[in-house]
């Protein structure tokens, strides 16, 4: 094991993805080119203790795509350079960090897509559930109620309904803009959940 937050170096042949920002630019102002190599800000940090200190890129596998739907409008596949690093975190999310990459075929993300990622999944619960809020906050209110409808039940709902309230608690706390749109999908969504939650005798 690397470290706390690191497992091992991962198989840079393997295809990975990474949702991005197209459609707009980052809070920093950058974008991402495509097509060109592109090295992280900050190095690979392989003592790191928390999420946020790990540096590089985080890209992830097919079947884990569906929970970083949030980051942005286009999915990405991710080239890894015979001369960069690869590594796998310990989280149960399909999460890897590189030092570098380049990104090919950017795919719009929209509501059917969003749904087809969701069909191809494998995430825990927990991540099901948060990842059910980000598409509503995103305009994917269709696959959010399917993931509702599929995965949450009487014996989940309490825990569903604050995993959702955390999400958007810390969605506050950044002091992302909210839109008019976000605020009515959360609202459709917490109404199933609640609806769910009614049914407990």
């Amino acid at each position: 094991m690397l470290g706390k937050l690191f497992e091992c170096e991962a198989d840079k042949n393997r295809k990975y993805y990474k949702v991005i920002q197209t459609i707009k630019e980052y809070r920093d102002g950058n974008r991402f080119p495509i097509d060109e190599v592109v090295v992280a800000n900050k190095e690979i940090n392989l003592n790191a203790l928390d999420n946020t200190e790990m540096g590089g890129f985080c890209v992830t596998t097919y079947n884990c795509c569906f929970r970083w739907l949030i980051r942005g409008d286009s999915l990405c596949e991710v080239i890894i350079p015979e001369d960069g690093k690869l590594y796998k975190t310990i989280s149960d999310s399909g999460i890897y960090v590189c030092d570098k990459m380049i990104l090919r075929n950017p795919r719009k993300i929209d509501d059917d897509f969003a749904k087809e990622l969701y069909k191809a999944s494998s995430l825990n619960e927990t991540s099901y559930f948060r990842a059910m809020m980000a598409c509503a906050i995103c305009g994917y209110i269709n696959t959010a109620l399917k993931v509702c409808e599929d995965r949450v039940n009487t014996q989940n709902v309490s825990v569903a309904i604050s995993e959702c309230k955390d999400y958007c608690e810390q969605r506050e706390k950044r002091k992302y803009t909210v839109k008019t749109s976000e605020i009515e999908n959360v609202k459709i969504l917490f109404y199933k959940l609640k609806e769910i939650q009614n049914k407990i005798v």
